[in-house]
């Protein structure tokens, strides 16, 4: 895909963007903090979690919250034979009860095939569009984030939702990443966390040309 995406008023340079965090240079023993079931495996190639009878929403982030956007690129698969969704998160307070803002981002699941972002601590749907149906064992590129206020979903190098929000985390705010199932089983992989260079630009209007 582009390694530019357009934003709204900004373009997003992936190829200027600094990488925080690259998989290949993950420890798997730093993938300490969980909530709720299933038990998670982590292995060098792969964030796995739930199982096909999996009843529970569990989360697995990463101990070391990093400050202001970040961008998340990576694979997702769902195992079979389940259905449900594919869930990531970036910029996650959950270092207190209720969890402060944050971002969860995705794929099927409440969003019945849909694309979604929803903010914490309420976790109300912020922004919904359609997208592709989800199949267990097909891989999705992913690219979600925020970016200068606002703050996307890319699947298989196509944008399928955004949104600006007038009050988004303060960006000297430590926040955390990661993933999640919800009644589903799932794995992830080949995870970058990205420092945004987003490049503004100015949207004009071209008259017509009169006939």
């Amino acid at each position: 895909m582009s390694e530019l995406i357009n934003l709204i008023n900004i373009d997003l340079d992936l190829s200027r963007s600094e990488v925080i965090y690259d998989f290949k240079e993950f420890d798997p023993a730093d993938w300490t903090i969980t909530r709720n079931p299933p038990e998670w495996v982590v292995t060098k190639d792969a964030v796995t979690g739930g199982g096909p009878d999996e009843p529970y929403h569990g989360q697995i982030f990463y101990k070391t919250p990093v400050m202001g956007d970040v961008v998340l690129e990576f694979d997702a698969e769902l195992i079979a034979p389940s259905y449900h969704d594919l869930i990531w998160w970036w910029n996650t307070r959950l270092d207190k009860e209720p969890w402060g803002d944050g971002y969860l981002g995705c794929l099927g699941g409440w969003f019945a095939n849909l694309a979604g972002i929803e903010k914490s601590p309420t976790f109300q749907p912020s922004a919904i569009a359609p997208s592709c149906e989800i199949f267990p064992g097909k891989t999705y590129h992913i690219i979600s984030g925020s970016c200068q206020g606002v703050h996307f979903i890319v699947v298989d190098g196509k944008m399928v939702t955004y949104l600006t929000d007038p009050t988004p985390p303060d960006p000297a705010t430590p926040g955390y990443f990661g993933f999640g199932v919800y009644q589903s089983h799932a794995a992830y992989r080949n995870l970058k966390v990205l420092r945004p260079f987003g490049i503004p630009h100015t949207n004009k209007y071209t008259p017509a040309t009169q006939l």
